[in-house]
């Protein structure tokens, strides 16, 4: 994110030092575009690809490389979309490359014989004109050609491969090919060295019926694959990077500026029109905040045209229209929303129906809503859901038992976040080592695994409310990571968690005084759904942004965290000095009367 940008975020949503202004006002919930007017002008996909269009045309041009490797999500989508840039970088004017393959069939008396001359016609059998092909699941046949020999005449047949039809051309291929037919790829790697193609024999115990005489090939490769098979590829082939050219077709495109804004709506209008559909400013707006809570990014959006595409014909399909609003596209989320969302009401239900234990209204000690991620496996669904973290002291050595870790069912990186709020508690609140508290720590009716240090912020709330003795807000959730100095971080699934807990309050009945609490620097992460943006609008919910752990024990506790100043009111001392003279409380060592000598 540039500066300027980063700076007009602060300005706008700057944290203020009582929680009223902290909550954000129902503006900053959903993005908005810059662009008040639509252009006419159209853009392709290729226009927003700036980095990877000029990587193509620089190894096209350049003769000694002859290798590119790619990354792309989308490969099918990508690869056709490839093929014609090429195509349009490539010589109107084509010569014809290979050679014509001239066999003499044996007889009983001879063996046969194969000699090359040079490829005067497209006709002849291994001739090619520098065309562009694609490929993206392939074998040895396809992509080597072959040799048969007829079972009863023995004659001869070579068939061309797609090396040999793209010879002076480009070959489009997919990694998924190379890894799952390795050899395939020590073979390719070998004719792009060489420039040379040979002829073997495609069973490892026999031999070619007779010699073929290799032929020079002309020949440039692209191989498309993601991120995790290019990075497999690397790991099977060392010298990877020394032999191929590197590049990107981005899956997201930055629309921090106007201008840039206006490049993606042009492709959007443009990807539009290939179906005959129209969309005004309120439609490209809506399908930029649905693409938001993809991205989780208002600056970094997804461009694919497969996945835009989708979007334009859900919509157009559910409403049965040619020209498109804000209202269709919303319509057609829900309807997605609803589709998906079996198990998601299930979960909702068994919170509703008390099965799992989830307040929304009173105070409770050592009892916080968490709000977590839920993402069930064979299923595209993800969504928010809260979770109950309770923590109980008692006299003790001063550990902090994490039950879900001790049971295993807690990962790395919860241990780490757990391990960062017992730090930052005990160097904020200036606490001797040795505690005369132990603490267990428990996320309630859990029995998955769970990871993540998302929960941090809340498990240092619970843990001062437990240690402090004051009750927390139960109609207000919390998430956030912190570091050791107390500084509040970004989580992602922002968006999914507060719709999450904003269901189960809005079912329950809102009261005014329900919200949740999220990082400050996740504000360019929201783009909620109208209800929320409604609820919020009408002070029924409210969402309240935090940078520190100091901002945060305001709110949930109307109270200081550190001492301030020095004189506090009855009922608003700081929470530190709740904690420390509780715990010189329980270090104090009674008094001893003097009958007790009497009763050793």
């Amino acid at each position: 994110m540039c500066d300027n940008t980063a700076n007009l975020i602060k300005a706008r949503y700057a944290v203020t030092s009582t929680s009223s202004e902290q909550a954000l006002n129902w503006q900053a919930l959903q993005p908005e575009l810059s662009i008040t007017e639509l252009s006419a002008e159209k853009a392709d996909f290729w226009s927003l690809q700036k980095h990877a269009t000029k990587a193509i045309s620089l190894f096209l041009k350049q003769p000694r490389r002859s290798l590119l490797v790619l990354k792309a999500d989308d490969q099918a989508e990508y690869a056709d979309l490839l093929a014609e840039l090429i195509r349009q970088e490539q010589p109107k004017e084509r010569s014809v490359f290979g050679v014509n393959y001239v066999v003499e069939q044996g007889d009983s008396f001879s063996f046969p014989c194969i000699y090359t001359e040079p490829a005067r016609s497209p006709s002849d059998n291994f001739a090619a004109q520098g065309d562009v092909l694609k490929a993206l699941h392939a074998d040895q046949f396809s992509l080597f050609g072959s040799v048969r020999v007829h079972p009863s005449s023995q004659d001869i047949l070579l068939t061309p491969g797609l090396v040999h039809q793209a010879n002076g051309g480009v070959l489009i291929l997919s990694a998924v090919t190379m890894l799952s037919q390795f050899d395939l790829w020590q073979r390719l790697k070998h004719i792009l060295q060489t420039q040379t193609f040979n002829w073997y024999s495609a069973h490892p115990f026999k031999t070619l019926p007779c010699d073929i005489p290799s032929y020079p090939l002309n020949l440039k490769v692209v191989i498309l694959g993601n991120r995790t098979e290019i990075a497999t590829l690397g790991e099977l082939e060392e010298d990877l990077y020394s032999l191929a050219d590197y590049a990107e077709i981005e899956s997201y495109y930055s629309v921090s500026q106007p201008k840039a804004q206006e490049n993606w709506a042009n492709y959007v209008l443009a990807l539009a029109s290939k179906y005959e559909l129209d969309l005004d400013l309120t439609a490209l707006n809506k399908l930029y905040q649905l693409l938001v809570r993809e991205s989780e990014d208002r600056f970094l959006i997804n461009i694919s045209p497969l996945k835009i595409t989708e979007m334009l014909l859900n919509a157009a399909t559910l409403s049965q229209k040619q020209t498109l609003s804000a209202v269709d596209f919303e319509q057609a989320f829900k309807q997605k929303n609803e589709q998906h969302g079996f198990l998601r009401e299930r979960t909702y239900a068994d919170i509703l129906n008390e099965q799992i234990y989830v307040e929304t209204n009173g105070e409770i000690v050592g009892q916080i809503n968490g709000l977590s991620v839920i993402e069930y496996p064979g299923t595209p669904v993800c969504f928010g859901e809260p979770s109950r973290i309770s923590c109980l002291v008692q006299f003790g050595d001063g550990e902090v038992v994490d039950v879900e870790r001790k049971n295993e069912l807690a990962g790395n990186l919860h241990g780490k976040g757990m391990m960062i709020s017992e730090a930052c508690l005990a160097s904020i609140l200036e606490l001797p080592s040795q505690l005369p508290f132990s603490a267990s720590l428990v996320f309630e009716q859990s029995y998955g695994e769970i990871d993540g240090d998302s929960a941090s912020l809340a498990i240092f709330s619970v843990l001062v409310s437990a240690l402090s003795d004051l009750p927390l807000p139960q109609n207000i959730a919390i998430t956030g990571t912190i570091d050791q100095f107390g500084l509040v971080h970004a989580v992602g699934g922002v968006n999914d968690k507060i719709e999450g807990f904003f269901t189960i309050c809005q079912r329950r009945g809102l009261t005014g005084k329900q919200g949740v609490i999220i990082p400050a620097t996740t504000i360019q992460q929201l783009s909620l759904s109208d209800e929320v943006v409604e609820a919020v609008k009408n002070e029924q919910f409210f969402i309240y942004q935090v940078e520190d752990i100091y901002q945060t024990a305001k709110i949930l506790f109307d109270r200081d965290l550190l001492e301030e100043k020095e004189e506090y009111a009855k009922g608003k001392e700081p929470i530190a000095r709740l904690i420390q003279n509780r715990i010189a409380f329980r270090s104090e060592t009674p008094k001893k009367n003097w009958l007790d000598f009497f009763k050793s």
